[in-house]
């Protein structure tokens, strides 16, 4: 992953970290209270790496074979 930009595979991943990052939080009381922080930081980072741009030939290398 780009520092300033994206893949279609790179935003995919992403997606599903936060959502995952996301699900645990939603178990409330059941989580340590130091999970929860770390898990709520890393969940920040995720979304803020999420409004990085898609990069526009992302798509173009996906499924090809390398010759």
């Amino acid at each position: 992953m780009s520092p300033d930009s994206l893949t279609d595979l790179d935003r995919t991943s992403l997606e599903r970290l936060k959502l995952a990052a996301d699900v645990i939080l939603g178990e409330g009381p059941n989580i340590p209270d130091p999970l929860t922080a770390e898990l709520t930081i890393f969940r920040d980072r995720v979304e803020r790496a999420l409004l990085l741009p898609v990069r526009p030939d992302s798509g173009s290398r996906a499924g090809q074979k390398h010759q």
